[in-house]
């Protein structure tokens, strides 16, 4: 007999979110992992060059009211488009806008599902090698 160790048990694939009647599936695949660490990336780079020392808008708060009005609008479009990017690459588009509308068209609603998404992800690897396996035997056939 052999040691079968059967992946299903430890090893979690997806995550199911259900809002308002309606279900969304992330899978934890390549594809959802590079669009995770797409959104980390283009958001990190997106803080650092509204931070950057050399940028004009580091006296935005002295410029008119209208300019810091567009300065951030601007920002919060840009932290929309980072986080529906990353929900058009996992769920497709169509849900994506779903979700969105089901948000009442709430940012911070999409970044609260992508870090909720995020900690399931982390969540399955961990439990997975936190699992007890079977001892290998080696090379031997048990059969």
């Amino acid at each position: 007999m052999s040691n079968v160790i059967n992946l299903d048990d430890v090893l979690a694939t997806k995550q199911d979110f259900t809002y308002k009647g309606e279900t969304y599936t992330f899978r934890f695949s390549d594809k959802m992992q590079h669009a995770l660490s797409d959104a980390w990336v283009k958001a990190n780079a997106y803080a650092k060059q509204l931070t950057n020392d050399d940028k004009e808008n580091d006296d935005i708060d002295k410029k008119p009211v209208e300019d810091q009005l567009n300065f951030v609008r601007e920002a919060l479009n840009k932290e929309h488009e980072i986080a529906m990017d990353f929900f058009v690459q996992t769920i497709g588009k169509e849900k994506a806008e779903k979700l969105y509308s089901d948000l009442d068209q709430s940012t911070d609603g999409l970044m609260f599902v992508l870090g909720l998404v995020k900690r399931a992800s982390e969540k399955a690897i961990k439990d997975a090698q936190d699992a007890e396996y079977p001892a290998f035997d080696g090379n031997e056939d048990n059969d």
